[in-house]
C-alpha cells in the first residue's frame, strides 16, 4: 500500500510526461538543433557543430539559453519510459506496438551508452613499425621527460601565455610560456635575437585561424628557461611545435628535462604492426581508388594477420580499426586507421530487431484481426 500510494502521489505528474503533448513539443525542437547542427557544419566544421548542437546541454540564441541535445533526447525518453511501464495497454492484440516502443527505448538507452562511452582516435603507423596506442583527434599535450622516463603530462588547453610551467608540473626551474598557438605556422626568423635556442634561432611561429576541424591545426610554444638552476648558457627562449621532433632539453643539476608536444595517447590492451600497404590507382591517374593494409595483431603470446581495407574493418576487444587514409612523408608511406571503441555497438542491431519485429507483430495481428470479422 504504501508503494501505491507514492506512486499515486506522482499521478498527475507521471500522466503529463507520459502525456503525446510532451513528444509533441519536444520532437520538432530536437529536429530544429538538427538542422541547425547540420548547416553549421560547413561553416564551423563537423567537431564544433557536435559539440555546440549535438553534445550540448544547453543552447545559446544570443542571450537566451534553450534545451539543448542531451535534456531534450531525455525528455523524449522519459516520457516514452513513462508511457511503456505505466500506461501501455498490457494486452496480446498490442503486443505489436509494445514491441516497438520497447525498441525505441532501448535506441535511445544505446545512444546515451554510446555518448558515454565511445572513443574515437586514429593510428598512423609506417611499414615495419609496431603500435600499442592510438592517438586523439583534438587533444594535445606537452609531455616532459626526466632522465628519459615520464616527468609530466600537460593538457595544452589548460596551459596559457604567461604560465609558469614550472607551477604546473614540478619543475626546479623556471619555465615561462612566452607564446601559445593553438594553430601555428613557422616562418623563417625575420631578425636574430639574443637569447634563443635550438630551434627558435632559425624560425618564429606565426598564430593563423583554426582550421574547421581540430585535427588539422599544428600548435606550438614558445618558453623562456631560466633561472639559477639550470646548466650555464641554458637560459633563454625555446620553441617546440606539433609534428616537430626537436626536443628542447634543459640540464639542471645532472639531470636532464626534455620536452615535446603532440596528441593526446591512449594505450591498447594490444599491439598492431603493419606488414604492408598497398593503394589501388585509378587508371591512368596518381588518384587511390582503394587501400589496403596487411596488419599482424599481437596480444601478449599470441599473434595473427589480418587484412583492413575500406569498409572491411578490423574488429577485436571492442575496438573497430577502420582504413581512412594514407599520408606520403620523406621517411615513406604511413596508413591511417580511424580508430572507435563503442561499448554499445551492439545496442542498435537489438533495437532495430525489436522494433522491426514489433512492426511485424502489429501486422500479423491486425490481417488476423480482419479475417475474423
Amino acid at each position: 500500500m504504501p508503494e501505491m500510494s507514492k506512486i499515486s502521489r506522482f499521478e498527475p505528474f507521471l500522466k503529463k510526461l507520459a502525456s503525446p503533448v510532451v513528444l509533441f513539443f519536444a520532437l520538432p525542437w530536437l529536429m530544429v538543433i538538427l538542422v541547425m547542427g547540420t548547416l553549421a557544419q560547413k561553416y564551423g566544421g563537423l567537431y564544433k557543430a557536435q559539440e555546440l548542437y549535438f553534445s550540448g546541454w544547453v543552447l545559446w540564441f544570443g542571450p537566451l539559453p534553450l534545451p539543448g541535445s542531451y535534456p531534450t533526447i531525455g525528455l523524449i525518453t522519459l516520457c516514452l519510459f513513462a508511457k511503456f511501464l505505466l500506461y501501455s495497454p498490457w494486452k496480446i492484440e498490442k503486443a505489436g506496438t509494445i514491441l516497438t516502443h520497447l525498441g525505441v527505448l532501448v535506441l535511445l538507452i544505446g545512444g546515451l551508452v554510446t555518448a558515454l562511452s565511445q572513443k574515437e582516435g586514429f593510428m598512423m603507423i609506417a611499414e615495419g613499425q609496431t603500435l600499442s596506442t592510438i592517438s586523439d583527434y583534438h587533444a594535445r599535450v606537452v609531455n616532459i621527460e626526466k632522465n628519459d622516463e615520464a616527468f609530466a603530462n600537460l593538457d595544452l588547453s589548460s596551459i596559457n601565455e604567461g604560465d609558469n610551467l614550472a607551477d604546473l608540473a614540478g619543475l626546479p626551474f623556471s619555465a615561462i610560456v612566452t607564446m601559445k598557438c593553438d594553430n601555428c605556422r613557422p616562418q623563417p626568423l625575420d631578425k636574430p635575437r639574443d637569447n634563443l635556442h635550438g630551434l627558435a634561432q632559425k624560425i618564429q611561429l606565426t598564430s593563423i585561424p583554426d582550421e574547421k576541424e581540430p585535427e588539422a591545426n599544428l600548435s606550438g610554444l614558445m618558453i623562456d628557461f631560466g633561472g639559477d638552476a639550470i646548466g650555464k648558457g641554458q637560459a633563454g627562449t625555446y620553441l617546440m611545435m606539433e609534428e616537430i621532433p626537436h626536443k628542447p632539453t634543459i640540464t639542471n643539476k645532472g639531470d636532464s628535462y626534455s620536452f615535446s608536444m603532440g596528441r593526446r595517447q591512449t594505450p591498447l590492451p594490444f599491439s598492431l604492426s603493419l606488414e604492408k600497404f598497398e593503394r589501388d590507382m585509378h587508371p591512368g591517374t596518381d588518384m587511390a581508388r582503394a587501400f589496403t593494409s596487411s596488419v599482424v595483431v599481437k596480444d601478449n603470446t599470441l599473434e595473427w594477420p589480418s587484412t583492413i581495407r575500406m569498409n572491411e574493418p578490423l574488429r577485436y576487444k571492442g575496438y573497430t580499426f577502420y582504413q581512412s587514409s594514407f599520408s606520403m612523408r620523406p621517411d615513406g608511406v604511413y596508413s591511417i586507421f580511424s580508430v572507435v571503441q563503442n561499448k554499445g555497438r551492439l545496442i542498435p542491431y537489438v533495437a532495430s530487431i525489436l522494433i522491426f519485429a514489433g512492426l511485424l507483430v502489429h501486422l500479423f495481428l491486425r490481417l488476423t484481426k480482419q479475417k475474423s470479422v
